[in-house]
C-alpha cells in the first residue's frame, strides 16, 4: 500500500499507513514527514501544518461552501449556492436540511479550573464521541496548525449544530505542553486529543535521557487539570516511519517510563491512548500491556473507495476488545465520491461494534489524496452529529 504516510492518509514517498502530508513538508509536527529539529532528519509522525495541502478546486469549493453554511444559518436560508468546482448544483446546508425532530445534544467536558478535580475523559457507557482534525487549508495560507483548526471550528460547528466531542491537537516531543490550546479546545465544549510526537531516540527514554522534558510536560498537564486524551508516538508499527522508536522493546520501555512519570506528577486527568496504524507490521509486540494504557486507538482510512466502517475496523475490534479498554478510531477518512457513503457507514456500523467509544474524522487535504470534507461529506458528518449515539451525555 505505497503512498501512505503515518495514519492511513495517502501521500507519495511516505510510509504505507500514513495519510497525512508528504515528506517534503518542513513545518509542523507529525507523521506527514516532518523534519525534526532535534536530529535534522525527516520524521513522519502526524504533521499539522497549514502548508501540507494542495490548493485544489475541491479545497476552494469547500471553503466557500463552509462560509455559505455559516451565512445560511444566520439568515435562515435552507440551501446554499453552487460550491465552485465541487458540485454544479446548489448544496443544501446540513443543518437546515435536518428534520427538526433530531436536534443534536451537546457535549461539554468539565471545566479546567484550578480547583477542579483531575478527572480523565469519561468513557461513554453507551454511544461514542464524534470528533475531527480540522485542517482544510491551501498552501501558503499561513498561521499555525492550531490557528487553522480554531478558524475552522466555528463553521464546522455551525454546520453540525453542536460542539464536537473531540478535537485533535498535535505537538512535537520537545515542545512545551500547549496548555492554553488545551483550554481553548475545552472552552469549545470538546475534549482535546493531544498527539505528542515520538522521541528522537526512543531507545534511550527509559534510561532517563529525556526526564526533564517529560516531567515538565506531565506537570503542566497535571496543573491544567482538565481531561486529556494523550496519544504518544502514534502509529509506532509503521517501521519505516518510526525507526527512532527502537523497535517493540524500545517503544514499550519508553511508554512505561513516560506513564510512570505522569503518575508521579499526579496527572490523573490524562488518559493514555495507545494507537497503532491499521496497516504496517503486527502491532501486538508494541502493546505495553492493558495495565499501561487507558484507551486503545487505531488509524485507518478508506483509500480506494470500497470500504465501510465495519470492513475497516471489525477485525481490529475483535482482536483488541478483549483487553477491557475502550477503543477509539483516532483517525479515519475517505475521499471524493466515496466520502459521504463512508461517513454514513459510521452511523450504521459503529453501534454494532460497541467497544468503540469514539471516532475522529481527519478533515485535511494532501498532495495525493484529500480526506477534507466535500459538501456531501460534510452533510453526512452533520447527520452523524445529530445522531444521539454520537453525543453521549
Amino acid at each position: 500500500e505505497s503512498g501512505r504516510s503515518h495514519g492511513d492518509r495517502s501521500y507519495p514517498g511516505v510510509s504505507p499507513d500514513s495519510d497525512g502530508a508528504a515528506d517534503a513538508v518542513t513545518t509542523g509536527f507529525g507523521d506527514h514527514g516532518q523534519r525534526c529539529p532535534a536530529v535534522g532528519a525527516v520524521w513522519k509522525h502526524r504533521t499539522m501544518v497549514a502548508t501540507t495541502c494542495l490548493r485544489t478546486v475541491r479545497g476552494e469549493g469547500r471553503a466557500r461552501m463552509l462560509a455559505r453554511v455559516a451565512a445560511g444559518l444566520l439568515v435562515g436560508a435552507t440551501a446554499l449556492a453552487s460550491c465552485g468546482g465541487t458540485s454544479p448544483k446548489a448544496q443544501p446546508s446540513p443543518t437546515t436540511s435536518a428534520p427538526s425532530s433530531t436536534a443534536a445534544p451537546t457535549t461539554q467536558p468539565p471545566a479546567a479550573s484550578a480547583s477542579a478535580p483531575r478527572t480523565p475523559p469519561v468513557v461513554p457507557t453507551t454511544g461514542a464521541y464524534l470528533g475531527a482534525w480540522l485542517h482544510p487549508v491551501p498552501p501558503g495560507s499561513g498561521g499555525s496548525s492550531f490557528a487553522v483548526e480554531q478558524r475552522t471550528v466555528p463553521v464546522v460547528r455551525a454546520a453540525v449544530g453542536r460542539p464536537l466531542g473531540i478535537l485533535h491537537l498535535y505537538v512535537s516531543w520537545h515542545a512545551p505542553a500547549p496548555v492554553a490550546n488545551l483550554q481553548a479546545i475545552a472552552d469549545e465544549g470538546s475534549i482535546p486529543m493531544l498527539d505528542w510526537g515520538c522521541a528522537p531516540d526512543g531507545s534511550t527514554v527509559a534510561s532517563g535521557s529525556d526526564d526533564g522534558s517529560i516531567s515538565a510536560f506531565a506537570s503542566a498537564l497535571a496543573a491544567y487539570r482538565g481531561p486529556v486524551l494523550l496519544r504518544w508516538c502514534w502509529e509506532m508499527n509503521l517501521v519505516r516511519s518510526h525507526l527512532e522508536v527502537g523497535g517493540p522493546t524500545g517503544f514499550t520501555s519508553a511508554w512505561g517510563h513516560i506513564r510512570t512519570m505522569f503518575a508521579a506528577a499526579g496527572a490523573t486527568n490524562v488518559s493514555f491512548v495507545w494507537c497503532p496504524a491499521l496497516t504496517g507490521v503486527d502491532p501486538a509486540p508494541y502493546f505495553p500491556g492493558a495495565g499501561a494504557v487507558d484507551w486503545i486507538g487505531i488509524d485507518g482510512y478508506d483509500r480506494d473507495g470500497t470500504h465501510t466502517f465495519a470492513s475497516l475496523f471489525t477485525s481490529f475490534s475483535q482482536q483488541w476488545a478483549g483487553q477491557g479498554k475502550p477503543l477509539i478510531v483516532a483517525e479515519t477518512g475517505a475521499s471524493d465520491a466515496a466520502q459521504a457513503a463512508f461517513i454514513d457507514s459510521i452511523g450504521t456500523d459503529m453501534p454494532t461494534l460497541p467497544a468503540f467509544k469514539g471516532v475522529v474524522y481527519f478533515d485535511a487535504s494532501g498532495p495525493s489524496i484529500s480526506w477534507a470534507f466535500t459538501p456531501d461529506g460534510l452533510r453526512s458528518f452533520a447527520a452523524l452529529a445529530r445522531n444521539p449515539y454520537f453525543a453521549p451525555g
